[in-house]
């Protein structure tokens, strides 16, 4: 029989890479046999002592991730967490364009928090619901920060003030083109967005003049 740990993580790799407790140990259940009573205590464990979030993280490997203030009990895989792809338009070996400014607000914004949020989401977007597929296989998003990070907005990289989006509709909230409403984004298990972040986006960025 395979381990818990191989076990976990294939359970993780079928649900997309992130899931509620619930969810995987419905998902636990169809790949594993035999599961003693104390089993979901087991998985619990397991997460925690290879999860360097984790108050009970062992050291050494470092599989998992838990998105801080996000609900409880939402993990995911920390092999997840890939950084944004660089654009192919850059030259070999530069890692900014000598005009900087648009790729580092970009950057800015990868943060691990937002990896960890785009994760939960699949990379689909919470406005028109698109993952972007690349040319790899692989799924690409943007993780937005509805107050803006830095001067004149100072808004904080926590979870209630990050939504995803794709590459179109992250243009048209940077620009202030489209209000948001709270009730029409795609939800998730943990992510939970916050109506001051709305209400600010709506109120300072939506129609503001370039």
């Amino acid at each position: 029989m395979s381990s818990w740990d191989t076990d976990i993580i294939k359970a993780f790799e079928n649900l997309g890479g992130s899931a509620s407790y619930d969810a995987l140990y419905a998902e636990i259940e169809q790949i594993r046999t035999g599961l003693p009573s104390t089993w979901k205590s087991v998985v619990r464990r397991r997460i925690q002592d290879l999860s360097s979030d984790s108050a009970g993280f062992k050291g050494g490997r470092d599989l998992f991730f838990s998105v801080e203030g996000l609900g409880a009990g939402v993990w995911g895989l920390r092999s997840h967490l890939q950084e944004t792809p660089k654009a192919s338009d850059l030259p070999e070996g530069v890692e900014e364009p000598s005009r900087a400014y648009s790729l580092t607000y970009r950057v800015l914004r990868d943060t691990v928090l937002a990896r960890k949020i785009k994760v939960l989401h699949q990379d689909r977007c919470q406005i028109c619901g698109m993952a972007v597929s690349l040319s790899d296989g692989k799924t690409y998003s943007e993780a937005h920060h509805i107050i803006p990070l830095g001067a004149p907005h100072n808004g904080s990289d926590v979870p209630g003030n990050v939504i995803v989006l794709c590459p179109n509709h992250h243009v048209l909230c940077d620009y202030g083109a489209i209000e948001l409403t709270l009730s029409d984004l795609r939800t998730t298990e943990g992510h939970e967005i916050s109506e001051h972040s709305i209400s600010y986006h709506n109120d300072v960025i939506f129609g503001r003049k370039l």
